[in-house]
């Protein structure tokens, strides 16, 4: 399938800034802004910070989130309003991690956060926009000492709509790619890995294509 990608599934890893902040993620929109999301650390906690600067370096605004909890910052897209979406993992006071979705506005202005919450980890890996403003979150759930791999989906409002799950049925399956094309079709690219020995194991990757609906289209 032949596909143009839309730049929201596209996501560019920087070098670690020093002091205390490390792990940046950095993304361009259309008109050639500068995104940079900075998972920092307080001393108590680890929070997030975003920064958006114009074609020449200017810095336009920064805003801090910091919720006095752990939160980081594992992707981040530009949905078609010009909002920038970051999805995080919180690690809750009793260690449960919690998948957190959270938008910006153009200028700057918090708009909303939303939670998944089924009472076991949630770890995100990649997000993504489609071209209507809806959501798609790539990661991992733990399930038994085993991870599954995820998809969820969200409406431009930030509200839950479905996940799916790829479960190879006894090892560890991991997200390691989501992208949306032009025509909403979502693409997510799966590591599985299945133990053979205490020592070995057999490792695959396959690309799992689903349409906006949550059905699949091929495997």
């Amino acid at each position: 399938m032949k596909s143009a990608l839309l730049i929201s599934g596209l996501l560019a890893l920087l070098p670690a800034a020093l002091g205390g902040q490390e792990n940046q993620l950095g993304l361009v929109d259309g008109a050639g802004n500068y995104y940079a999301v900075l998972n920092c650390y307080a001393g108590s906690n680890e929070y997030v910070m975003v920064r958006k600067s114009d074609p020449s370096g200017n810095v336009l605004w920064t805003q801090v989130r910091n919720m006095m909890v752990d939160e980081r910052a594992a992707a981040a897209t530009i949905d078609p309003s010009g909002s920038l979406v970051v999805a995080a993992v919180r690690k809750n006071p009793n260690g449960l991690k919690t998948l957190v979705l959270f938008r910006y506005g153009p200028a700057g202005q918090f708009e909303w956060d939303r939670f998944f919450n089924d009472s076991i980890p949630n770890v995100p890996t990649a997000v993504a926009a489609d071209a209507e403003g809806s959501f798609f979150v790539g990661g991992n759930a733990l399930r038994n000492g085993r991870n599954v791999a995820r998809l969820w989906k969200f409406d431009r409002f930030g509200s839950y709509l479905w996940y799916r799950e790829t479960d190879n049925g006894s090892g560890n399956t991991y997200v390691r790619q989501l992208m949306v094309d032009l025509t909403g079709v979502i693409s997510l690219v799966v590591e599985s890995f299945q133990s053979q020995s205490a020592t070995s194991g057999q490792y695959a990757l396959m690309t799992l294509l689903y349409d906006k609906d949550g059905n699949k289209v091929w495997r």
